[in-house]
């Protein structure tokens, strides 16, 4: 249903040759991102011209991440550095990043996003619980920071984004600027067909073990339940209140990120009678995890 909306499919083509800034060792300039779903947006908007360096890889936590030393010398070769600014791993490591690459070009793509503040920190537990806040760049204790995982605030990120590449390398405008614009028409295109498919969600609550559909939740009214605590597991009197509100509301799905442990959700499960729908945030398709969670949420209707 999804792809009837999108008309403009886009593939990023690097025309300017004269974008200079250091060399990898198979002669691509290096842009490095913190976490796998901005390499989509790097990729998007660099080019085939760049070599993206991701320092959180697949399947691990980015909430105990430690770089390793090999990244750390793929880290000093990189012209800049894109940070989502709110990840527990990127308080320790930022600081001494600016102390030891002096010339390295750290860029917050938290600027100018509209963030949620949660009870608990990241393992608030309810959408209701959350105050959305104007982001000064600035780092918060209790910010959730899956603000990736909306579409209205991708678009400001990829623009954040350009404007950081366009910062390292003023040559690279205008190759950045053009695939910037191709980018936010498939990103309005991906929102707007999002839009018209939870238009009419006559089910518009979710149970989820780690929160980090908090942002998609507040842009279309939806109710996202968390398992986590505080980032902790499910304690007993929590899990009871779970199973009480899934039967209230009605609830028939429980989102898991595939990285995360099943047990506590295929236990809630059980005692609700709701089917467990696998996700992944992390995924560095953004876009095609994106389209596929929008056909999953819509799927609670058809329960």
């Amino acid at each position: 249903m999804m792809k009837k909306f999108l008309v403009f499919l886009f593939i990023p083509v690097a025309l300017f040759t004269g974008c200079k800034t250091r060399q990898a060792d198979d002669g691509k300039p290096i842009v490095t991102v913190t976490i796998l779903p901005l390499r989509y947006f790097a990729e998007q908007l660099a080019g085939d011209h760049f070599r993206i360096n991701v320092l959180v890889p697949p399947g691990v936590s980015h909430h105990n991440y430690d770089p390793t030393p090999r990244q750390l010398q793929e880290l000093e070769k990189s012209k800049v550095l894109f940070v989502n600014g709110h990840l527990g791993f990127e308080q320790g490591w930022i600081p001494k990043m600016r102390s030891n690459y002096r010339n390295l070009v750290i860029i917050d793509l938290s600027a100018g996003i509209n963030l949620i503040s949660v009870e608990g920190g990241e393992g608030g537990h309810s959408i209701e619980n959350e105050q959305a806040i104007e982001s000064g760049g600035h780092s918060h204790e209790g910010i959730d920071p899956h603000y990736w995982m909306s579409v209205t605030e991708a678009r400001k990120l990829a623009a954040t984004m350009a404007g950081g590449l366009i910062q390292a390398d003023p040559a690279c405008r205008q190759m950045v600027e053009n695939n910037l614009k191709k980018l936010t028409v498939r990103l309005d295109s991906l929102g707007a067909a999002m839009s018209m498919q939870f238009k009419n969600l006559s089910h518009r609550s979710f149970l989820i073990f780690h929160p980090a559909l908090t942002y998609l939740a507040r842009d279309y009214n939806m109710v996202q339940h968390s398992m986590e605590l505080g980032g902790k597991e499910p304690t007993a009197s929590h899990f009871k209140d779970l199973v009480d509100l899934a039967s209230a509301e009605k609830i028939n799905t429980v989102f898991i990120q595939k990285e995360y442990d099943q047990e506590n959700a295929q236990t809630l499960a059980r005692e609700t009678g709701a089917r467990i729908v696998t996700i992944d945030p992390m995924s560095p398709d953004w876009f095609t995890e994106m389209e596929q969670l929008a056909g999953k949420i819509v799927g609670m209707d058809g329960r």
